[in-house]
C-alpha cells in the first residue's frame, strides 16, 4: 500500500484579497470567456509540455485510461428458475464457510443476477454489511494478496484542476453557510451534520456538469448491508456509477483500522462495477475516502484487475483565528476533487460513445448520429480537462493571471461539452421563469 505521506498545504493561491459585498447571480459565478483568450499552445511554457498532446487531452492514467476495457468475469451462472435467491446465497455461504460479506461478493462474482433482485433482499433476510467487512476477507476478490497488508495496491498520482476565483468564491459561500448551520468541523457530533457540511465542498462542482452527473446519497442496492456505519454519495455520470464519495469518522482512517476502511470502499466499488455491468457500461470506479481533514483517492479497475490508491492528501485545515488556512486548504481540496469529477465525466462519455458504436455494429447500420455527438462531447471534455490541469500548474508557478484565463476557457469548454451530450438534461427550473431582476410577484404576474 502506498505510504501515507501527507501533502503539504499549498500556498499557490496567495493573491490579494478584496471585500465583496455585491450579490452575485448564477451567471456571475461562471468566469468570463473573452474572445482574446490565448490558446493553450501559446500560453504553454516548456515546463508544461507534458500536458500538451496532439490529441488535446491529458496523458492517460489509472483514473482516466482513455479506453473502454472489457471485464474478464468469465461465464456467470444463472440461478435455476426453481431455486430461491436466498437459498442459493445461503448454500454458497455454508459451502465456503464464508461471512455474509464474503458470500455476497462471491455471489455477484458467480451468478448473473439482475440488480433489482438483489435490491429486493431486505437486511432482515440478508444481514451482510460492507461496514463489517475486513481487508483479509475482500482482498482476494479484488485481485490483492490478503497477506500483503495493502503493499500490493498500486500507487496513484493525484492532480489538481484549476477552479476559477469566482467559482471558488461561490464554494466558499456554500462552506460558510454550512458552518453557520452545522458549526465548525470539530463541533460535528453526528454523521449527518458532517455529511451535510462536506456536501458543501462539492455541490457547486457537481452543478458544473448540469444533470449529467447526479448525486445519489444512498446505499447502491437500496439495502442496509451497503450503508451501515458511514455516509456515501454515489455520483452517476450519465447513468453509470463513476465516483463514490465515502465519509467516515476521523478515528477510523488512522492506525490498524485503515485497511478495513479501504476494504469497505473496495467492496462498494465491486458492487458499483457489478451495477454498471448490468447496463453494459464499463468505467473505472473512482472513490474518495475522507474524514474532512484527510482525503484518499482510489481507483478500482475491473478491466485490468487493478486497484490504485493515492498518498493521503491533506484536507481542510480549520484552526480558530486562522481563516486563511481554511480558505487555502479548501482551494487545494476542491481542486483535487474537481479533477476526479472531470475524469469520471469523461470516462462516462467514452463508455456511452463506445456503447453507441457497438449498437451500430450489431445492427449492421451506418454510424449512428448519436455516436458523433458523444464523441464531440468527449473531445470537448478532454480538452477542458487539459486546460484546467494546465491552469493549476500555472497557478503553482504564481502565474495567476494566466491561470485564471486558461481556467475560464476550460470551464467554458466543459459547459460546451455538457450541452453536446445527446441526452435530455434538466435545466435550472426556477431560473427559467424568474431572473431575479424584479420582485417575483411582479415578474410572474399573470402567468
Amino acid at each position: 500500500m502506498p505510504t501515507g505521506k501527507k501533502r503539504s498545504l499549498s500556498l499557490d493561491d496567495r493573491s490579494p484579497s478584496s471585500k465583496r459585498v455585491q450579490t452575485r447571480s448564477h451567471q456571475d459565478l461562471l468566469p468570463p470567456t473573452p474572445d482574446d483568450l490565448r490558446s493553450i499552445t501559446e500560453s504553454t511554457s516548456p515546463s508544461h509540455s507534458s500536458y500538451t498532446e496532439a490529441k488535446g487531452r491529458v496523458p492517460a492514467g489509472p483514473a482516466n485510461p482513455g479506453v473502454v476495457r472489457n471485464r474478464d468475469r468469465g461465464v456467470l451462472s444463472r440461478i435455476p428458475s426453481d431455486s430461491d435467491v436466498l437459498d442459493t446465497f445461503t448454500k454458497l455461504r455454508k459451502d465456503g464457510n464464508l461471512s455474509d460479506e464474503e458470500a455476497l461478493l462471491k455471489f455477484i462474482a458467480t451468478y448473473d443476477v439482475p440488480l433489482s433482485t438483489l435490491s429486493q433482499i431486505s437486511a432482515a433476510r440478508l444481514p451482510a454489511s460492507f461496514s463489517n467487512i475486513k481487508y483479509n476477507e475482500i482482498a482476494a476478490y479484488v485481485w490483492l494478496d490478503p497477506s500483503a497488508g495493502g503493499t500490493d495496491i498500486r500507487p496513484l498520482e493525484t492532480f489538481r484542476s484549476r477552479i476559477p476565483k469566482d467559482l471558488f468564491w461561490s464554494i466558499c459561500t456554500d462552506v460558510d453557510n454550512a458552518i453557520l448551520q452545522y458549526g465548525r468541523m470539530d463541533s460535528h457530533d453526528n454523521e449527518e451534520a458532517r455529511s451535510r457540511f462536506i456536501a458543501s465542498l462539492f455541490s457547486k462542482i457537481v452543478c458544473l456538469f448540469g444533470s449529467t452527473v447526479v448525486n445519489k446519497p444512498e446505499g447502491l442496492l437500496d439495502s442496509e448491508y451497503t450503508k451501515r456505519g458511514r455516509i456515501e454519495h454515489h455520483f452517476y455520470a450519465l447513468n453509470s456509477v463513476s465516483i463514490i464519495f465515502f465519509e467516515v469518522k476521523k478515528v477510523v482512517v488512522v492506525g490498524k483500522g485503515k485497511l478495513d476502511v479501504i476494504a469497505q470502499v473496495l467492496a462498494e466499488c465491486a458492487a458499483c462495477d457489478y451495477a454498471n455491468s448490468k447496463v453494459q457500461h464499463w468505467v473505472p470506479i473512482l472513490a474518495i475516502l475522507c474524514d474532512g481533514e484527510k482525503f484518499d483517492f482510489l481507483v478500482y479497475d475491473s478491466g485490468s484487475k487493478s486497484v490504485y490508491s493515492s498518498d493521503t492528501v491533506t484536507g481542510l485545515v480549520d484552526r480558530a483565528g486562522r481563516p486563511n488556512l481554511l480558505v487555502l486548504s479548501l482551494k487545494e481540496t476542491t481542486e483535487y476533487i474537481f479533477d476526479f469529477f472531470l475524469m469520471g465525466f469523461t470516462n462516462g462519455l467514452r463508455s456511452f460513445g463506445n456503447k453507441s458504436n457497438l449498437a451500430a455494429a450489431r445492427s449492421k447500420s451506418k454510424k449512428r448520429a448519436s455516436t458523433d455527438k458523444w464523441m464531440d462531447a468527449l473531445t470537448k471534455a478532454e480538452h477542458a480537462h487539459l486546460l484546467l490541469r494546465q491552469a493549476a500548474v500555472l497557478a503553482g508557478e504564481e502565474k495567476l493571471g494566466e491561470a485564471e484565463e486558461i481556467a475560464a476557457r476550460g470551464i467554458y469548454e466543459l459547459m460546451e461539452s455538457v450541452s453536446l451530450v445527446p441526452r435530455k438534461t434538466e435545466g435550472r427550473i426556477l431560473e427559467s421563469c424568474w431572473d431575479g431582476k424584479e420582485c417575483v410577484e411582479r415578474a410572474l404576474k399573470g402567468l
